[in-house]
């Protein structure tokens, strides 16, 4: 009966880590940026310092993918130059963004509103 729960057990941790069991038996990551992936599994942890947009890329008119509340943390994954922003976080205007993973969402945030924790 054990041997019975843990197949699905195990095929749901790999759904929820990015990863899907292929036809061979083996598992294959499903986003085509290795970087990304390498990236996060040696995360430099970062802070929300107001609620901010995720966004599918660095630009303010860029789709939001989810909203990352304040005071909760996330993962870096590297420093981009983007769109500018403007009164974001306090900061009049800037460009500078990070790549981030929240909660398991890969995306953009503007710089500003982010610290390292």
């Amino acid at each position: 009966m054990k041997k019975l729960l843990i197949a699905p057990l195990a095929v749901a941790a790999l759904a929820l880590a990015g990863f899907v069991p292929s036809a061979s038996g083996t598992a294959t990551v499903q986003n085509d940026d290795m970087t990304t992936v390498a990236a996060t599994a040696k995360c430099k942890s970062l802070t929300a310092l107001s609620n901010v947009n995720v966004r599918k890329s660095a630009s303010t008119k860029s789709t939001v993918l989810r909203l990352w509340y304040k005071g909760t943390k996330g993962c870096d994954i590297k420093g981009v130059d983007g769109g500018s922003y403007k009164n974001a976080c306090g900061i009049k205007s800037y460009h500078y963004w990070r790549k981030v993973n929240y909660r398991g969402t890969v995306g953009y945030v503007p710089n500003v509103c982010v610290k390292y924790s």
